[in-house]
C-alpha cells in the first residue's frame, strides 16, 4: 500500500468513505484525523475501494479497521491489513473498532480474533439540549456553576471566530498553553486548525471579560446528528466559564442537532470525572482486536503473534 499524509485536497475523497454510516467516533472523519496526524504518525491508504488508516509508532503501529467502498470486502480489507503488519514485522492490531465492526467481525470471521474494550478511548457522547438546558437535578452542580458565572459578570460578550479577530484568538490560545504547560501535540493540532480554517469548515467562538478573551470554543458536525467539540479552553479561575462557553456555542451553531460529542478521557482521572459530571446519554465505545490467542494476561499483544499470523486465519 502506499500511504500519504492528509492533506486538504484529499477530505472530500476521504470523508466519501466515512459517507456509508452515520458515525459517532470523532476519529471517523478527516478533520480529527488531518488534525491529529502529528500527534499519532496517522497516515492513509486507498487499496481495492477500501479505506486504510495506519497509526503509531515502532512496535505500537496500529490501523483503525478497515473503512470500505461500495462494493468492497470489509473481510478483504482485514486481510489486507494483516498482510501489511506481518510484512511490517508487526503483530496485528486494530485499534477504535465500535461495537458494530466488532458484530461484523464476529458474524464474517468467527472464531478468528479477540476482542479488548479501551474504556480510556470511549468517547463521550451527550444529548444537544441537554447541554443547552442543564435540566433536572442531575446537572444542578452545573447549572449552578453557570448561574453563578451569569451573575458575576452579567456584561460578558459571545462572539464567532471570525478572520478579524483570529489572531487575537491564536494570541489567547498561546497564552493558555504557556499557563497550562507544554502539551505540544495539542497547542500544534490547534494551530493547524486555525491555518486550515475555511478548508475545514469548522466553527469557533469567543468569550470576552471586560474585553478580553477568557474562553474559546471550535468545532464542527460529524453528519447531521452528531457535532463535536475539537477544542474548548477557559481560564479555570473564572467559576462557570467552561459551563458558559460549552452552552453558548452549542446553542448558537449546532442547536439542530441531535447529539455532541466531547471525545475522550485518556483514562485522566480528572478528566473521567468533569465528563461524567455532565451526564454523557452514552458512548461510543471503542475496542482493540488482535488475532486469537495471541493477547496476553496484560491486554499486550504477545510477542510471537506476527509467527502466529498466517493466512488461514481469514
Amino acid at each position: 500500500m502506499e500511504f500519504h499524509h492528509f492533506e486538504m485536497k484529499d477530505k472530500d475523497y476521504i470523508n466519501s468513505f466515512f459517507g456509508e454510516h452515520h458515525y459517532q467516533q470523532c476519529d471517523c472523519s478527516f478533520n480529527t484525523l488531518f488534525l491529529w496526524q502529528h500527534a499519532y504518525s496517522t497516515m492513509w491508504a486507498v487499496e481495492d475501494n477500501i479505506l486504510f488508516v495506519r497509526a503509531g509508532r515502532g512496535d505500537m503501529a496500529y490501523f483503525m479497521p478497515p473503512f470500505e467502498g461500495k462494493g468492497a470486502s470489509f473481510v478483504h480489507g482485514l486481510e489486507i491489513i494483516r498482510k501489511h503488519l506481518e510484512d511490517m514485522g508487526k503483530p496485528f492490531r486494530l485499534m477504535g473498532a465500535s461495537p458494530w465492526v466488532v458484530e461484523q467481525i464476529k458474524q464474517l470471521c468467527p472464531g478468528k480474533y479477540e476482542f479488548e474494550e479501551d474504556r480510556d478511548d470511549f468517547e463521550y457522547i451527550y444529548k444537544t439540549s441537554d447541554l443547552i438546558r442543564l435540566p433536572g437535578k442531575k446537572f444542578r452542580m452545573k447549572k449552578n456553576h453557570l448561574n453563578g458565572f451569569l451573575r458575576t459578570y452579567p456584561d460578558y460578550v459571545y462572539e464567532p471566530i471570525t478572520h478579524e479577530n483570529m489572531e487575537e484568538v491564536k494570541q489567547a490560545s498561546a497564552e493558555w498553553f504557556k499557563r497550562h504547560g507544554d502539551i505540544e501535540d495539542e497547542e500544534y493540532s490547534i494551530g493547524l486548525c486555525f491555518d486550515n480554517w475555511d478548508a475545514l469548515g469548522v466553527k469557533g467562538a469567543v468569550i470576552r471579560i471586560y474585553g478580553k478573551i477568557e474562553a474559546f470554543t471550535i468545532g464542527d458536525k460529524m453528519n447531521d446528528q452528531v457535532a463535536h467539540i475539537h477544542f474548548e479552553k477557559a481560564n479555570p479561575e473564572i467559576r462557570g466559564l467552561y459551563q458558559a462557553i460549552n452552552r453558548d456555542f452549542i446553542l448558537n451553531e449546532f442547536a439542530d442537532t441531535e447529539f455532541v460529542n466531547r471525545e475522550e478521557d485518556l483514562g485522566v482521572p480528572g478528566l473521567r470525572q468533569a465528563k461524567m459530571e455532565y451526564n454523557p446519554d452514552h458512548f461510543a465505545e471503542k475496542y482493540n482486536v488482535v488475532l486469537a490467542g495471541t493477547l496476553g494476561k496484560s491486554g499486550e499483544v504477545k510477542q510471537d503473534a506476527v509467527s502466529k499470523s498466517d493466512g488461514s486465519r481469514l
